[in-house]
């Protein structure tokens, strides 16, 4: 796999956070990334639930596997350097259900979430 397309919520501070984050990292995998329900996503992806796009990460591989939520999570960690053996940890099947869990429960607060960004020391954002 040579890359993959994120579409993130550009409009959740937490989301455009990540996605900065995302692009300073060493990859072995390369990320290209698209706003969710933007014009682009609609021509590039004709066929993808788009609604749901806005509710979930959603990564797709260039050989057109979407992955949502948890697992969409888990293959931007892959792709990274500094974080494909976490992703690997986390994929297990002892470690999966509570990365699923955790990752929901951010996914679903993460408006809420966003301003906590701030109140990392610089170093930590």
């Amino acid at each position: 796999m040579a890359s993959f397309t994120v579409l993130y919520d550009i409009n959740c501070g937490l989301c455009k956070r990540v996605h900065l984050w995302l692009l300073e990292q060493p990859k072995y995998v390369e990320l290209g990334f698209v706003p969710c329900k933007s014009e682009e996503a609609f021509m590039r992806f004709p066929d993808l639930n788009h609604e749901l796009t806005l509710y979930d990460l959603t990564v797709i591989g260039e050989d057109g596997a979407v992955y949502r939520g948890a697992k969409a999570w888990l293959m931007c960690l892959w792709a990274l350097k500094k974080y494909r053996e976490w992703s690997l940890r986390l994929s297990s099947q002892e470690l999966l259900p509570t990365a699923k869990r955790v990752i929901s429960t951010i996914s679903q607060h993460r408006y809420k979430l966003e301003g906590l960004a701030n109140l990392l020391p610089k170093g930590a954002r």
